[in-house]
């Protein structure tokens, strides 16, 4: 048959439609597996969008807290003042304010610019002693540590009160006596750095 078509005059068409028959199953082939390789992305795809709804769902189901912290992380993390001073004078006034909105007494307070070592970061340290009741002292340690400017607590000791009513029953959230030992980091001028 082979030698049939080869010395056939028209063998050349015969060849030509040949060829061309190639390339369409060729065409065809490449076409099919380019459509199960789309439909294999398709698939990814929409799998993906589904986790990206499900996590915006999330995102949305815990609202303001969520919004609170954005602003936080967005927020200048650096203590106001042009200098370590003007620093820790705004420490102090910041953590006063937070300890009368969380409802915690300040017996003493006093903020003062740390002796700066090479090659690390000015800081602000703040020693207060208070009294205040549990939840109190959670809500003004927790603000603390969450807002902006960013504090760090360093040191909290807790003491039972010492010298009040010992005939009366002892109650289930005392007061305590606070010792805070808070850093506060400044904005680096440009001659610190």
């Amino acid at each position: 048959m082979i030698e049939a078509l080869t010395l056939s005059p028209h063998r050349r068409a015969v060849t030509a439609s040949a060829l061309l028959a190639g390339l369409l199953v060729l065409i065809v082939g490449v076409g099919l597996w380019g459509w199960s390789d789309l439909s294999a992305q398709s698939e990814a795809i929409e799998m993906r969008q589904a986790e990206v709804q499900a996590i915006a769902e999330r995102v949305r189901a815990r609202g303001p807290g969520l919004a609170r912290a954005e602003r936080t992380l967005a927020a200048d993390p650096f203590l106001p003042g042009a200098t370590p001073t003007l620093a820790a004078n705004a420490l102090q006034r910041r953590i006063v304010a937070l300890a009368e909105d969380a409802g915690v007494v300040l017996k003493t307070i006093g903020a003062e610019p740390a002796a700066v070592e090479t090659g690390t970061l000015p800081s602000v340290l703040l020693q207060a002693s208070a009294t205040a009741r549990i939840a109190a002292l959670q809500k003004l340690l927790y603000r603390i540590e969450t807002e902006t400017p960013f504090v760090l607590v360093d040191e909290v000791a807790l003491r039972a009160p010492q010298g009040r009513d010992q005939t009366a029953a002892p109650s289930l959230d005392p007061e305590l006596d606070v010792e805070l030992r808070l850093i506060g980091y400044p904005k680096r001028t440009g001659s610190e750095r």
